[in-house]
């Protein structure tokens, strides 16, 4: 199944070069984010979306070809996103001494 939005097919139209923009701004933030625990959940985050994003030039959409329960489709990227997403908040909210 080729998704050409973001996750759950939403906002088709977004270009490539936005999601260019945002990997390199996760990138500046990660190389400057103090935390072991943040950086690995927003490295997660960055590989997973250069790997959606290497999709995306290739095939001209993301290939997501996992199904959840036949609900919705995603792939392994988009896994590995969420998963990143879940560490950097619980980092960021329980473990974060600020």
């Amino acid at each position: 199944m080729l998704n050409k939005g973001v996750s759950f097919g939403l906002l088709p139209s977004l270009p490539i070069w936005l999601f260019v923009v945002i990997l390199v701004c996760l990138i500046i933030y990660a190389v400057k984010m103090r935390e072991l625990v943040g950086r690995i959940g927003l490295g997660m985050i960055i590989v997973g979306g250069i790997g959606n994003l290497i999709s995306r030039i290739v095939y001209g959409g993301v290939v997501d070809n996992l199904s959840f329960f036949g609900i919705f489709y995603n792939n392994v990227w988009d896994y590995l996103i969420f998963m990143g997403m879940g560490i950097y908040l619980c980092n960021h909210v329980f473990w974060t001494h600020s």
